[in-house]
Order: structure tokens, then C-alpha cells, then sequence
């Protein structure tokens, strides 16, 4: 489905509620194509703040179901069912008319995950796909991550909470550890679906290892098809690919692409946290197709490193694919010279950026001038506008979209901070974080004048790395040159994605630095061998052992 690249056909709706309250302007250039965004902000009675939830369209209509209706939680505790979204809503945003519906009536298991948070969905045609998730369990008294995969007939979803039919009939729920993720992306190319990242909490959260808690990441791509059965889908192929480095990753985007050469895949931007570096976030990237995954490591995500609404778009008639990103928390962002300032607390930003995959496959990142109108983004969802032409996946046709102006979508939802408040999490006031009730429309502006172009971020420099011999029996010589001062890591990992050795050497010096690693104690085969300077230079290497 995904491959075929078939454009959804919807009417065109005029889209006409809204109050204006923040309006803002940014351009960028891209190939031939120059782009303008800019925002206003709206609300919708009937609709309660909400993040960390999942979402659905269905014709003019948004189904969401899940998250949380508090803000951020605490280093210790939160995720109370008290505060976690108990209701379905479905919003019709061109009258602006909400309907919601009470999840009471469901059984017990469907209903304790049905509102939970950080759950991994995707929507697949009129099937809306609800994994895991984290919250409080009254039945089992503990929180616990969600052993379920609940398939959720989208249009008679929609059609039963609008005329208060019941629930039940719409859902279909199945018991199966294989989807007990929580923080990672689900995502389906080629009828396959890809559940990739995430971990597994069980027990009240701490953010500091505890007695009263197991947590371990997935560090893997967990890959599914959905087969019909006597009682509607049944999962089937499961199968798992594990890389205990580049896949240690959770709370990130997970994002439809399509590559240089046409073919359709996935990409995994940024996100936290890199194994042995101190809670610090991926820059780098990570390319999926049916083949396998690599990591981009001669590209640095600066700008979005944590999940936040976002928007794919891909130029057909330049070959270029580009990927909008809108608020959320980052290591990085611009201050007002356009200097790039790093904040390892990683906090809330109002950035909004682009990620732009070039015709010759290289990647680009630029910080539009506009930001968010207030300090939003982080566990958000964009919804795109009912009008907007799209390939199969939900990439918008960048070339079908008329010079000027068009409403490309919403932002729902996500948590808000505080002006003077962007690190709530470190400062321990995550109590005055709330959930956005505010929805920030988002408007495209393609191929109008502007005065000049942003300049892509310039912050990426390789390693220089050779390793010899290769193969080798016994050691293995190593060479760099660091472009600059910083604290360098070196990683193995045999052909499974293990990691069986690693290393922080501390601080080295700018320029060329030579080390030695023993080979002796592993055994023959091909390994993977990354450097890491300060989580932002990173290079990798396929080495071998024979003997």
C-alpha cells in the first residue's frame, strides 16, 4: 500500500472556526520550491488539554483516545489515574463541535489501556492500531506497561460516539508481551508493521533506577503483519531485530520517508538516551526500509531531539523529502543571532525546523525564524488539514499543493511550560506544566517572495576513521581526527546488534589520535565498531576477526 504511493482523494472543506490570536511568518528555501509557515492558535469547546495521546482521522473528523490531562510528570510518582484522558473524543474541526464519549463501559483490560500514555499507534486505512502504553493499573494495584495490541475500527468508532451507540463492537483487543512497549513509534510500510524503540516500565516511575520498578529498553524493530481471522485480525510474522546502540532509543519520531531513489521507507530522528552518555540525546538518524536499518552518522538532528508534531512532505518533481518539526524539548536551539546555544538539560523549546533529504540522499537541517507562539510541541500530534492531497502513508504532496497559502494542519494537544520555566523536569516543578488546550494552526505558504533563504545548520564533521588491519586475528589499530576538544566513547557490537565491549577514553584533543583494542577474547565474525565523541561525532566501522 505504502509503496504504491496512491494519493487519497478527500472534498475540499473550507475550513472557517477560528480565533486568531498569534500570527507568525518564517521561510525557507528547498531546491526550486521556497516555503513560508506561520501560526495562529485556536480552541474548540469541549475539548480538555491532552498529551501522550493517540489519534485518527476519519473524513472531517479527529478520534482521540488515550494520553494524559495533567502536564509533565514528576522525576518520582505521576502517571495517577486521576489525571489520564477517560473519555474518547471525536472533533469535527471546521464547525468546531466535539462529541465525547466515557470509557466506563468497557471491560477492565480494554479500558485501563485504552487510557493509558505513550502508547504506539499508527492508523492503517480505516484501522487505527493501539499498542502498549504506560499507566496505573487499579485492577493489578501497580503501573505497569500494557501487554496488548487493540485494533479500533476507526469510522464506527467515530459513528458510535457521535450517536451514542455501543463502544464495545469498534474494538478488538490481543494479549501479547511481544507489544508491552511504551515510548517507542509504530509505523507500517509495504503492509508491514515496524514497532521500533521504546521500553518497558513496570512499577511506579522513577527516573533513578529503584526496587519497586523494572525498566529495560527494546533496543530493537519488532515487525508484524495483521492477518484476517474468524474474529477480525490476528497478528502474524512477528519476527525482531536487535542494535543495543543505535536502537536504545525512546520518546523520539518515527517518521514515513521516501529515499533518493524512490523507494519508501522509515525514519527514526533523534531522541533520548545514548547508551553510556549520561542521559544525553541521538543526533544522529536512522534509515529503515524492508532491507534493514543504518544509521545517518554524517548528519546531526540538532533542533527536535524528543517527540513532538511533526509533518512529513515530499517534493515529487525535485526528488527531495522534507520533514517539519514543531516545538517539543531539544539539546539545541537558536538564540536570536542564529547561534547555535546547547543545553544539556535538554529543555523546552518553541522551534519550529526542518529536516530535508536532498535528491543526491544527503540530509540538511534549518531553524525556521518563526516560533511556536508559546513553549508546546512535546507529546503533540499534527492533524493534517481534511483538504490536504497525501500519498498513501500520510506524506503530503508537496508538488499537488498550489503556489500561496493553505492550511496544512493542526497541532493538538502536548504539554506547555512556562516562559521562565523550560527545564520543569530538572528545576522539579513539573506540578506548573499543564496539557495544551490551545490548538496552533499551521499554514504553508509555497513559493512566495521572500528576501532571502536560512542557511542549513553546519554542525557535522567526520572522524576520519580507518581501523587495520581488517580483518584481523589478534588487535586492531585505530585512527581518528577529532575536529575538536571532547570526550571520546568507542562502542563494539557483534552482527546481532550486541553490544560485547565499550570504552570512555575521556577527554582528547583536536586532531589525530591513534589507539589499539584487543580482539583475542572474541570470537571470529563481523563486528561493528562506532566512535563517539561528546554524543555528536559519530562515525561506524565493519570490522572482522578471522583466524
Amino acid at each position: 500500500m505504502f509503496n504504491h504511493f496512491k494519493m487519497k482523494k478527500s472534498i475540499l472543506a473550507r475550513l472557517c472556526f477560528s480565533l486568531v490570536l498569534f500570527v507568525f511568518y518564517t521561510h525557507t528555501a528547498i531546491g526550486q520550491t521556497t516555503l513560508n509557515v506561520h501560526f495562529d492558535t485556536i480552541t474548540f469547546s469541549g475539548l480538555p488539554g491532552l498529551h501522550s495521546f493517540a489519534a485518527a482521522q476519519y473524513e472531517d473528523k479527529w478520534l482521540l483516545i488515550g494520553g494524559r490531562k495533567d502536564g509533565l510528570h514528576p522525576k518520582n510518582g505521576g502517571f495517577h489515574t486521576g489525571s489520564a484522558n477517560q473519555h474518547i473524543y471525536v472533533v469535527q474541526p471546521s464547525s468546531g463541535q466535539v462529541w465525547q464519549r466515557a470509557l466506563a463501559e468497557l471491560p477492565d483490560t480494554l479500558r485501563e489501556q485504552l487510557h493509558s500514555a505513550n502508547m504506539e499507534f499508527c492508523q492503517w486505512s480505516d484501522l487505527l492500531l493501539f499498542a502498549g502504553g504506560y499507566g496505573r493499573s487499579e485492577v493489578i494495584q501497580d503501573h505497569r506497561t500494557y501487554p496488548y495490541l487493540t485494533l479500533i475500527d476507526v469510522p464506527e468508532l467515530v459513528s458510535a460516539v457521535i450517536d451514542d451507540t455501543p463502544l464495545m463492537p469498534c474494538f478488538q483487543q490481543v494479549r501479547d508481551t511481544f507489544f508491552a512497549v511504551t515510548g517507542g513509534q509504530l509505523q507500517v510500510m509495504n503492509d508491514t508493521f515496524y514497532l521500533v524503540g521504546g521500553h518497558r516500565f513496570e512499577g511506579l516511575y522513577s527516573s533513578n533506577a529503584g526496587t519497586n520498578n523494572i525498566q529495560f529498553y527494546t533496543d530493537g524493530i519488532r515487525k508484524f503483519t495483521l492477518e484476517p481471522d474468524s474474529l477480525g485480525w490476528r497478528p502474524q510474522r512477528q519476527s525482531e531485530i536487535k542494535d543495543e546502540l543505535n536502537l536504545h532509543r525512546r520518546d523520539y519520531n518515527l517518521i514515513p520517508q521516501i529515499f533518493a531513489s524512490g523507494e519508501a521507507g522509515l525514519v527514526a530522528f533523534s531522541g533520548v538516551f545514548q547508551p553510556g552518555l549520561a542521559l544525553l540525546p541521538f543526533l544522529n538518524i536512522i534509515e529503515i526500509s524492508p532491507e534493514g536499518h543504518a544509521p545517518v552518522n554524517d548528519f546531526s538532528q540538532f533542533l527536535a531531539n524528543y517527540h513532538c508534531a511533526k509533518v512529513p512532505l515530499y517534493a515529487e518533481a525535485e526528488n527531495s523529502m522534507h520533514t517539519l518539526f514543531f516545538g517539543g524539548m531539544s539539546q539545541y536551539y537558536l538564540n536570536e543571532n542564529d547561534s547555535l546555544i546547547k543545553d544539556n538539560r535538554i529543555p523546552f523549546v518553541r522551534t519550529a525546523s526542518r529536516v530535508s533529504r536532498l535528491p543526491d540522499g544527503t540530509y540538511e537541517e534549518v531553524g525556521f525564524d518563526a516560533e511556536l507562539p508559546f513553549y508546546t510541541g512535546s507529546s503533540a500530534e499534527f492533524l493534517l488539514a481534511h483538504n490536504i492531497p497525501v500519498f498513501s502513508e500520510g506524506i503530503v504532496q508537496l508538488d499537488e499543493l498550489a503556489d500561496g497559502e493553505t492550511l496544512l494542519g493542526y497541532i493538538v494537544g502536548g504539554i506547555v511550560t512556562a516562559p521562565d520555566q523550560p527545564n520543569p523536569f530538572i528545576n522539579n516543578v513539573a506540578n506548573q506544566t499543564t496539557a495544551s488546550t490551545r490548538i496552533i494552526r499551521v499554514f504553508l505558504q509555497k513559493n512566495v517572495p521572500s528576501a532571502s533563504p536560512d542557511l542549513p545548520l553546519n554542525g557535522r564533521t567526520g572522524l576520519g576513521m580507518a581501523v587495520f588491519p581488517n580483518p584481523t586475528s589478534d588487535v586492531w589499530n585505530i585512527q581518528l581526527t577529532l575536529p575538536r576538544n571532547g570526550d571520546l566513547m568507542l562502542v563494539l557490537q557483534n552482527a546481532q546488534g550486541q553490544i560485547v565491549w565499550q570504552h570512555k577514553y575521556g577527554q582528547f584533543s583536536a586532531g589525530a589520535s591513534k589507539l589499539r583494542l584487543q580482539a583475542e577474547a572474541y570470537p571470529p565474525g563481523w563486528y561493528w565498531l562506532t566512535a563517539n565523541v561528546d554524543g555528536v561525532f559519530v562515525e561506524t566501522k565493519r570490522i572482522a576477526i578471522i583466524r
